[in-house]
Parts: C-alpha cells; sequence; structure tokens
C-alpha cells in the first residue's frame, strides 16, 4: 500500500506509548515473577500450599500457582518477540499486538476468578493491585485495539516484512 507525504508515518505520534509499554512489559513481568514467585519455592511456601494434609493444602493451589507462573512467562516472551517486530515495522505487529492485549485482560479475568475458587483467597477482599491490573488491561483494549485498527500511522508504519530467519543454503 503507497502512503503519501502528507499522512503520518513512523514510529512517532500516539505510537510512542504502546512502544514504551511494550518495552517496560518483560522487564516488569520479570521483576513481578522474582519478587513473588521466586520466594514460593525458597521459604516452603509451595510445598504447604500443595501438599496434600497440610494446613494452608487446596487442590487448586498448584494449578492457580502454575497457571499464573507458566502465563506470565509467556507475556514476557510475547512481549520481546512484539518489540522486535515493533522496531521492525512489520506488518505483523498489529494483528499480534492486539491479540497480546485481548489475551492479556482474558488471563487477568481467568485468574482473578480462579483465585475465587480457592477458599483462602476467596476470604480475602479483593486486592486493590489486582482489580488496578484488570483496569489498566481495560483501559489498554478500549484505546489501543481500535487505534491499531484503525489509525493510518499504523496503517503506514507497520508494511514491513519480517525478516527471514531461516538460512538458505548457497
Amino acid at each position: 500500500m503507497e502512503s503519501s507525504t502528507d499522512t503520518p508515518k513512523g514510529l512517532g505520534g500516539w505510537l510512542i506509548l504502546p512502544g514504551l509499554g511494550l518495552i517496560f512489559t518483560p522487564v516488569h513481568l520479570l521483576i513481578f515473577l522474582y519478587q513473588t514467585f521466586l520466594p514460593l519455592f525458597q521459604d516452603g511456601t509451595w510445598e504447604a500450599l500443595t501438599t496434600p494434609g497440610s494446613e494452608a493444602y487446596h487442590h487448586l493451589w498448584g494449578p492457580y500457582l502454575l497457571f499464573e507462573i507458566v502465563g506470565n512467562f509467556i507475556f514476557v516472551i510475547f512481549s520481546v518477540l512484539l518489540i522486535f517486530l515493533f522496531f521492525s515495522k512489520s506488518h505483523r505487529l498489529p494483528k499480534l499486538l492486539i491479540i497480546f492485549y485481548v489475551s492479556n485482560l482474558l488471563f487477568l479475568l481467568t485468574d482473578f476468578f480462579m483465585g475465587d475458587m480457592i477458599p483462602f483467597v476467596a476470604a480475602e477482599p479483593n486486592d486493590p493491585e489486582v482489580i488496578k491490573e484488570i483496569a489498566k488491561a481495560v483501559m489498554s483494549n478500549i484505546i489501543w485495539v481500535p487505534y491499531f485498527l484503525l489509525s493510518k500511522r499504523v496503517k503506514n508504519t507497520f508494511v514491513k516484512t519480517a525478516p527471514n530467519l531461516v538460512f538458505e543454503k548457497d
């Protein structure tokens, strides 16, 4: 698609905001994983939560915690891929970024409702940090999904095909 010189193009304008968000996402998630889940395995909490017969045991603790850990690692990897596609101006970025935003919201909502199935978690009042993360994900979807679907800057910027990572024989 040919773009005229008077239409917006390039990694400027409002694209700076999702670009910065992408850069900070893997850092934020890795810090979260390190601070939240590493101690579970170091202080005996994992065993207390997942060993049948222990006082804190519930059959959903293991799957719930694994869902959070694996899900967050997948989002770290996904966001690193998106950073590469963003700066290479790949035509795949808009669609994959929309998938990223929507799947992040679905992940947070699933995590929230899974936690409610564990009596100890359900007995606690809703964590304001969790509500804040869900609200941020909702706002990201409301703002950025339509932007990446409708923006002329997006259509004019993300036009390159990703480099072929398969080496061909000489």
